[in-house]
C-alpha cells in the first residue's frame, strides 16, 4: 500500500455516529508501575502520566470512528480550505474513502469540528472514553492487544476506520490506527494538579497533547493512559482527530 498521494473527490459530509458516554468516575492514568519506574531509565519526561486519580466526568458523546477523508473532503470543499498536502488537486482515490483523514494540524481540526458543530474531546473525556468503563486496564478493551482490536506495529499506514473491536461505549480505534488530536495543551505535571472534576488543560502552551498512538506504534505508546505532545501546526501521516460534542 502507498501513502504518498490519495487523491478524492466528495464534497458531502456524512457525520459521524456519536457515542454517549455517562457522567460518572473512573481512574484516569497509569495505576501500572514498570520495571524502570524506579530507576534513570525512564525519563522524567515519561512519567507524566501518573500519579493515577479518580475523575468524575459529566455526560458527553464523542464520534465512534475517526473523521475520514470523505468526511473531511466535504468540509474543505464547503469552506474552501486548503486539503491534506499529500491529496492532489483537492482529490484523493475513492477507494480511501472510509480511511481516517491525516496531515491536518489542530487548528484545522478544530475548525472541522466545529464546522459539523462538534468541538474536539479534551484530554480527560478522550481517556475516559477509551478505557470504556474499564478500569485499571492497558487498552480499550482489557489487558491484552492483538491486530483484531487495534491496527499497531506495521509500516504501511492505517486501515479503514470501524474495522476493529469497539470497546464498550462502541468505540472503534482508541487504540491504534492514527493518533488522534484532543483540544488541551500539554502539561507535564498534568495529573499531578489535583482537580478531580472535569478536569481541563492549562490554557496555554507549547504543545498540543494526541491520545491513542498509531499504525506506526508499538504496544506500549497505544495504552489508554499514553500521552504524547506535539506542536499545533504538526501534520503527519500518523495523526487524525475524532470530534465530541
Amino acid at each position: 500500500m502507498r501513502w504518498a498521494v490519495f487523491l478524492v473527490a466528495s464534497s458531502v459530509a456524512v457525520a459521524s455516529d456519536l457515542a454517549t458516554i455517562p457522567a460518572g468516575e473512573f481512574t484516569m492514568g497509569r495505576t501500572k508501575l514498570t520495571s524502570d519506574d524506579k530507576t534513570n531509565m525512564r525519563p522524567h519526561i515519561l512519567l507524566d502520566d501518573r500519579p493515577a486519580r479518580k475523575v468524575t466526568m459529566p455526560e458527553f458523546r464523542i464520534d465512534t470512528r475517526e473523521v475520514t477523508n470523505r468526511e473531511y473532503a466535504g468540509f474543505a470543499a464547503a469552506t474552501e480550505r486548503k486539503a491534506p498536502y499529500h491529496w492532489t488537486n483537492g482529490t484523493y482515490p475513492p477507494q480511501f474513502d472510509e480511511y481516517p483523514v491525516y496531515n491536518v494540524n489542530w487548528e484545522e481540526a478544530s475548525a472541522y469540528c466545529k464546522w459539523a458543530e462538534k468541538r474536539l474531546p479534551t484530554e480527560a473525556e478522550w481517556e475516559r472514553a477509551a478505557r470504556g468503563g474499564l478500569e485499571q486496564k492497558d487498552y480499550p478493551n482489557g489487558d491484552v492487544i492483538t491486530p483484531k482490536e487495534a491496527r499497531f506495529n506495521v509500516t504501511d499506514g492505517p486501515a479503514p476506520v470501524g474495522k476493529s473491536t469497539p470497546n464498550a461505549f462502541g468505540l472503534y480505534d482508541m487504540a491504534g490506527n492514527v493518533s488522534e488530536w484532543t483540544e488541551d495543551w500539554f502539561a507535564v505535571d498534568y495529573y499531578s494538579r489535583g482537580e478531580n472534576s472535569n478536569p481541563q488543560g492549562p490554557k496555554e502552551g507549547a504543545y498540543k497533547v494526541i491520545r491513542g498512538g498509531a499504525w506506526s506504534d508499538s504496544p506500549r505508546r497505544i495504552t489508554v493512559f499514553f500521552r504524547n505532545w506535539v506542536r499545533a501546526n504538526q501534520r503527519t501521516p500518523n495523526l487524525g482527530f475524532r470530534c465530541a460534542k
